[in-house]
């Protein structure tokens, strides 16, 4: 027997709830529908919300493309939709609830294994009950138990898990097996009060709580999770810009002598020692903000750090023959570094490694050429278990940019950073500390929930 983690609101800690119970229980991560710009490549180069290919790494793992069979991933022009990990194209919300939702539901169900730890989506909302196939649809017909996780720090977290009660249609509800409590400070006995008015409303079983820790245990899974962090005494700006992806990537300056800010203000950046353009679904709209918010004349006075989409922002041009990223066949870049990049049909996903030890992960359609008789930074030597020969990167004055996502946690993201920028990063490789914050999630886990009980449900007792 399954189990799903649901809520009632987005940023419950479902993430890290489910994190942890995949750990102890040798379990498998599963969300059926991830709405996010953050994603991972499998080992067989299929793309997946990033969340779940970290809960997987973390538990030992390999990323698979079923454990997140539809990826949503917004553009601006309407959402991309990957299935099973294949990018499909852009299509209208309408679209994908109406008329490609029903055709893959099947398929979808069908994956699920006794041994999976499920993710549900955000909430429980009235007007999309019947379109959720995360926790809804799964449940009422596979008839997969629910616990409920309850985000008590920002207050309704008793009253709004009544309201999903009652939301939930009475085939569903039956499912709702237990609760928890998240970000709860303060002694337990306080609560007992409404955890007794819930249970005798809903009879849904009390499972424990989880303390609200000063930072997070897992690493970020969108931008309501990115928050400030670090004291170190070299300023680093993320600008966050509109569809910002892959930022969780910066979870390597945790342990470095840096401090990042995530910034959307010119004004914010004036004393930063680096600035970083991050990762972008839509490279048009990112750059757009940074002229229209007054940033270039700062930031060309920084030093800065481009990584993918932000690499492609800081080159001269940015082509598009195909219309599959912008409406433009092309824009002018920043002009910071003499690369253009050109949009391709396909989407390169990978597991990378790189001549210069720069290693991680690559999901991009733009193609780097060097201009002026620019020289590359180093040479892309293998994708998956295809060795290549590919020129990457470029470096003229304070600018820097490169397309290899998760470099930071490598010995040659890390060496550049050094020797380029000042900043020492002591992380290990994203892999080791991937494992590293589940063995401290699965520590709370089993001090504060009552674990065995969850552990009944998910067997099936």
């Amino acid at each position: 027997m399954a189990i799903i983690i649901a809520s009632t609101m987005s940023d419950s800690g479902k993430s890290t709830v489910v994190s942890g119970l995949v750990k102890l229980f040798s379990g498998i991560p599963f969300k059926a529908q991830n709405m996010s710009l953050n994603s991972y490549p499998t080992l067989d180069h299929g793309e997946i919300a990033f969340i779940q290919a970290y809960q997987a790494i973390s538990s030992g793992l390999n990323p698979e493309r079923y454990m997140n069979p539809v990826l949503l991933k917004p553009d601006g022009r309407g959402i991309e939709i990957v299935f099973m990990g294949e990018p499909l194209g852009s299509f209208p919300a309408g679209y994908y609830y109406d008329e490609f939702l029903p055709r893959v539901w099947v398929k979808i169900k069908n994956l699920i294994r006794d041994e999976m730890v499920v993710e549900a989506a955000g909430g429980i909302e009235p007007n999309f009950v019947e379109k959720d196939i995360t926790a809804v649809r799964l449940s009422r017909e596979l008839n997969i138990p629910i616990i409920l996780t309850l985000d008590i720090d920002r207050g309704g977290a008793f009253t709004s898990a009544l309201g999903a009660y009652f939301t939930l249609p009475p085939e569903v509800r039956k499912n709702l097996r237990g609760f928890l409590i998240n970000k709860f400070r303060g002694e337990e006995k306080y609560l007992e009060p409404a955890i007794k008015w819930l249970e005798e409303k809903t009879g849904m079983k009390y499972m424990g709580y989880l303390p609200l820790f000063d930072e997070p245990l897992i690493m970020p899974e969108d931008s309501m999770n990115v928050k400030d962090f670090g004291e170190g005494d070299i300023e680093v700006s993320v600008i966050s810009y509109p569809y910002m992806s892959n930022f969780n990537e910066f979870s390597a300056f945790r342990n470095s002598n840096a401090s990042v800010r995530f910034v959307k203000k010119p004004s914010e950046i004036s004393k930063s020692d680096l600035i970083i353009l991050p990762g972008s679904k839509n490279t048009l709209e990112s750059l757009k903000f940074l002229v229209e918010k007054k940033f270039l004349d700062v930031i060309r006075k920084k030093q800065v750090l481009g990584i993918c989409g932000g690499f492609q922002i800081m080159g001269k041009k940015i082509v598009d023959p195909y219309n599959v990223e912008i409406k433009e066949r092309s824009v002018e870049g920043l002009g910071f570094l003499n690369v253009e990049t050109v949009y391709e049909k396909d989407k390169i996903i990978s597991i990378t490694e790189t001549d210069a030890q720069v290693n991680g992960y690559e999901i991009r359609r733009g193609r780097i050429r060097y201009v002026n008789s620019q020289k590359p930074l180093f040479y892309i030597t293998k994708r998956g278990s295809k060795e290549v020969s590919e020129p990457d990167g470029s470096e003229s004055n304070n600018y820097l940019g490169y397309s290899v996502h998760g470099s930071l946690f490598s010995k040659g993201g890390q060496k550049i950073l050094r020797e380029k920028f000042g900043i020492k990063i002591y992380t290990d490789s994203f892999e080791e500390e991937a494992k590293k914050d589940i063995e401290r999630v699965s520590y709370f886990i089993s001090k504060f929930l009552h674990v065995d009980e969850i552990r009944d449900i998910y067997l099936g007792k």
